[in-house]
């Protein structure tokens, strides 16, 4: 963990430097809380950065079975940068071809970890629903992924009860580091390629160590942000009108008077309570 995060530390500062010196940063809504377009310019896809520093570090001190989970992750990161991308590409990705490139991914990972850890009597329902948790994750994730060290906080929460794995040591590690850029005011922001890819990642751990039944409840802050993305759209389709003043929840609090960190600070502990009721009461861990 100590390695991964001084790496992470160390390869965010270079992105941040890199990106500046590219003249390449994150472009902000104008149609959001007005207090983010002081946040324009921001260097972007620190994923990079963190996700380097944790993956060579567990290939230095690994010692679990989860080799193959980085290859998810790495999928997923290169999906994201094909997003964080998109104003740089002939054609960005469409919202249904980016689904059908995650499911896919999702189906390879769900059928080789089928055959490592069961949840049903029937292997195909094992590999649907693994599917679907890895893809859920990797976007709830990504609405997640709005303000200053909210997602990192969330995410670092969720991989402390996987403490005695070295890939989530390595892991958490590499969020820690690039955390310390990102606290507000950040000087850098995952963007896609760091929060699709920590998504898909935190939902494998859960899956390989047998602790799949346990997410929802621990990442309740993502599952929250995504049904806010739902319900909003649904309800706007049906009404014409807006259920929340802006979707994701956590644009909607802010619109409503909230710091923003005062949001990250009480999305921190909620989801710290909620993992601990999910393994305390699931047994999990």
């Amino acid at each position: 963990m100590a390695l991964a995060l001084l790496l992470s530390w160390i390869f965010t500062g270079f992105w941040i430097s890199l990106m500046k010196g590219l003249g390449l940063g994150k472009r902000v809504r104008q149609d959001g809380p007005q207090t983010h377009l002081t946040k324009e310019g921001t260097p972007s896809m620190g994923g990079v950065a963190f996700l380097l520093a944790a993956f060579l570090a567990y290939l230095a001190t690994g010692k679990d079975a989860f080799l193959g989970l980085w290859l998810l992750g790495l999928g997923f990161a290169l999906l994201g940068l094909l997003d964080d991308l998109g104003g740089s590409l002939a054609r960005p990705l469409r919202a249904r071809e980016k689904l059908a490139l995650q499911s896919l991914m999702a189906l390879v990972f769900a059928l080789w970890a089928a055959r490592q850890v069961a949840y049903t009597p029937w292997p195909i329902l094992d590999v649907l629903l693994i599917a679907l948790a890895v893809v859920g994750a990797a976007n709830a994730f990504n609405f997640t992924d709005g303000l200053d060290g909210l997602l990192a906080s969330v995410a670092a929460i969720l991989l402390l009860p996987f403490h005695g794995y070295p890939f989530a040591q390595t892991l958490l590690g590499g969020v820690l580091g690039f955390l310390w850029h990102n606290a507000p005011r950040a000087k850098v922001f995952m963007g896609d390629t760091g929060s699709q890819a920590l998504g898909a990642l935190v939902a494998g751990l859960f899956v390989l160590s047998g602790n799949l039944w346990l997410l929802p409840l621990a990442a309740i802050v993502p599952v929250l942000e995504v049904l806010s993305v739902v319900v909003q759209v649904a309800y706007f389709r049906r009404t014409g009108r807006r259920l929340l003043r802006m979707s994701p929840l956590h644009h909607h609090l802010e619109l409503s008077g909230w710091d923003e960190a005062k949001v990250v600070f009480r999305f921190a502990i909620l989801t710290a309570l909620a993992t601990a009721l999910a393994f305390g009461l699931g047994g999990g861990g």
